[in-house]
């Protein structure tokens, strides 16, 4: 197995293990809705603690890279993000705002304690 692959199911298992909250601004029984925060790559924010405008070239290698991408939220809850099935593109278009702050749209899925938004839509925010 490569590193990245190991370092990617560690994520994972961390994310779970741990748990993390979703507040999403709509109602949750809908599952739609938008989240705000900083796009961070999980492999550095998990392992190091890293994110911000100093981290954001790292964290946009990292992404291209294929390491998983979770969004920070502004209360500080951090969130799994996932491509769309259908369509991956606002997905792939987010890991250019990596170490960013930006919208995301999405649907959020739970399964065995894990939390993730599925991306439908993304934006800068500011």
């Amino acid at each position: 197995m490569s590193r990245k692959t190991i370092a990617s199911l560690s994520i994972l298992a961390l994310l779970t293990m741990f748990g993390f909250s979703v507040a999403a601004e709509h109602d949750e029984k809908t599952k739609d809705g938008m989240w705000t925060g900083e796009v961070v790559d999980l492999a550095c924010y998990v392992g190091s603690g890293a994110k911000g405008s100093d981290h954001a070239g790292c964290a946009k290698s990292c992404v291209k890279n294929g390491q998983p991408m979770g969004l920070l939220t502004d209360d500080g809850t951090l969130v799994l993000l996932a491509a769309d099935h259908k369509d991956g593109a606002p997905y792939e278009a987010l890991k250019a705002l990596a170490g960013e702050k930006a919208a995301v749209q999405g649907k959020l899925a739970e399964k065995d304690g894990m939390k993730v938004v599925t991306v439908t839509g993304s934006k800068a925010a500011s």
